[in-house]
C-alpha cells in the first residue's frame, strides 16, 4: 500500500497543476469565480502566482517517494505552512466580504492538506526521535 505521504503529495501535485493551469491560462475566469473584478493588475499577478503553483506541483510530485527524513520534514513543514496561510487568508477575505462563497471549497481543501502534512511531520519527527 502506498504511504500516506505519497498519496498526499500526489493529491497536492494534482491540485497545484490544476491551480497553475487556471491561473496561467484562464486567469480572467479564475478571478471572476472568486467574485472579483478582473483588472490588468490582478491578471498579471494571477499569471505570476501560477509559477509558484507549478513549482510546488513539481516539488510535491518528485518528492513523493522520499523516506522519512529531515528533508521530508522540511517539505511537510513548508508545504503545511503555505497551505495554512492560504486557508487563513481565504477565510479572512471571505469574512471581510472581499471574496464570495466559492472560496470555501479552497479553504476546505487547503485545511485538509495542511493538517495532513502536519500529521506526517509529527509522525516523522516521532519516528526520528525514538
Amino acid at each position: 500500500m502506498k504511504s500516506f505521504y505519497k498519496i498526499i503529495n500526489i493529491v497536492t501535485s494534482i491540485l497545484f497543476v490544476y491551480l497553475f493551469s487556471q491561473l496561467f491560462f484562464w486567469s480572467d475566469s479564475f478571478v471572476k469565480d472568486l467574485g472579483l473584478e478582473p483588472s490588468i493588475a490582478s491578471l498579471v499577478l494571477a499569471r505570476r502566482a501560477s509559477m509558484f503553483m507549478l513549482g510546488i506541483a513539481i516539488l510535491m510530485f518528485f518528492s513523493r517517494n522520499l523516506p522519512a527524513s529531515k528533508t521530508r520534514q522540511i517539505i511537510c513543514l513548508s508545504t503545511g505552512v503555505t497551505l495554512l496561510g492560504l486557508a487563513c487568508m481565504g477565510t479572512f477575505e471571505f469574512i471581510t466580504g472581499n471574496l464570495n462563497s466559492s472560496i470555501m471549497v479552497a479553504i476546505v481543501i487547503e485545511s485538509i492538506l495542511w493538517i495532513s502534512y502536519m500529521i506526517i511531520l509529527i509522525k516523522d519527527w516521532k519516528t526520528e526521535n525514538k
